[in-house]
């Protein structure tokens, strides 16, 4: 099987409604849309949200590599069955650009699960099935988190993660008032996106204590493995890296160290299904909670990360909603969001159809 046709498209994504994260607001995302073809005619689409990206790949750089040295390497070649050593040597060729890298692996993977006739999820080996999802609340203030947060319940999600990081006193004051809200039926997430100190992380769990929050995910600078190592030790919270676990090589040093109970696995972080897959398989036998999350991404990649997620044993947490504030996807079916779950379809591939 042949690659006969590789098209990159660049797609700029207003938000319905921008956001706060810990000291930084969030209006738009761009990404960066990849189409191969087969030369007998099957297509396979791939989507890279580079944006949030540590390491400084940039929707620039990301367009550069998909449409530059990964055009290259992937036009005329005989893409096999699997794809996972076709992204050995994308990995080769374009280390510093894992987003790129993962458009071109889901792109793939989506072609070859076309051919065989069946859902992405079940050339994997998995089962379609609900996969529960949790819904974001930025940095704001605490009536705005209430009103968003009754919102996403009467809209029938049951799983929400609060973004915190700038004001610890604040952050407590929004949680303790989203419990006294929501009651216990409701799953509360917290995202510090490395806006905490250690003893602001400390605070905040102690201050939280009764609250049963179900995880606390990158509290600290990215670079402080030893802090948060420190934190998961005292910790009855699930301590999650994101920031810190990027590359395949950034997740072993986590998961050796001990410096996380979990590891957020995000596509545009460890270059697509291929590098998720050896990321969970080196957590999961270690012991450690596996999470498939996401930035500000088409139906395309949200597809791709929904149906490797039903296909991983080790998945515990899923936060892929980041499609649903796009004010145009150019990416439509893969999955319908019904009762605060992500239901795949039984179409070949993602099922995801492009329109640019």
């Amino acid at each position: 099987m042949k690659i006969r046709s590789y098209e990159v498209f660049s797609v700029d994504l207003p938000l319905n409604e921008g956001y706060r994260i810990a000291n930084q607001t969030i209006a738009s995302a761009r990404n960066v849309l990849l189409r191969v073809e087969s030369d007998d005619g099957v297509n396979g689409f791939g989507g890279a949200a580079p944006a949030n990206n540590e390491g400084g790949e940039s929707d620039e750089s990301c367009l550069a590599a998909l449409d530059g040295p990964l055009r290259e390497l992937t036009l005329g070649t005989d893409v096999l069955a699997d794809p996972a050593p076709f992204a050995v040597h994308a990995l080769r060729l374009a280390a510093d650009f894992p987003a790129a890298r993962a458009a071109l692996d889901m792109a793939l993977w989506d072609l070859a699960a076309r051919k065989a006739g069946v859902p992405l999820v079940k050339f994997w080996g998995g089962k379609p099935k609900p996969l529960p999802t949790s819904v974001t609340i930025g940095v704001c203030g605490v009536a705005e988190t209430l009103a968003a947060a009754r919102d996403w319940v009467a809209q029938g999600f049951h799983i929400i993660k609060v973004k915190i990081g700038e004001d610890v006193s604040l952050d407590v004051e929004r949680l303790r008032k989203m419990r006294e809200a929501l009651g216990s039926e409701v799953l509360l997430r917290v995202d510090g996106n490395q806006g905490y100190s250690l003893e602001d992380a400390k605070t905040l769990l102690r201050e939280t204590d009764d609250l049963e929050l179900e995880m606390l995910e990158q509290p600290l600078d990215a670079r402080d493995l030893e802090g948060m190592r420190s934190l998961r030790e005292e910790s009855r919270v699930p301590i999650i890296a994101d920031e810190a676990a990027g590359t395949i090589e950034e997740c072993a040093q986590i998961v050796d160290l001990g410096a996380a109970h979990g590891i957020n696995i995000k596509l545009m972080k460890c270059g697509g299904p291929s590098g998720a897959q050896i990321i969970h398989d080196h957590a999961d036998a270690a012991g450690l909670s596996l999470m498939l999350g996401c930035n500000d991404e088409t139906r395309i990649s949200i597809a791709a990360a929904a149906h490797l997620g039903l296909a991983m044993p080790g998945l515990l947490y899923a936060d892929l909603d980041g499609h649903m504030d796009l004010v145009r996807d150019p990416a439509s079916g893969g999955f319908e969001v019904r009762d605060g779950c992500l239901h795949v379809g039984d179409q070949p591939g993602l099922g995801v159809e492009v329109t640019l």
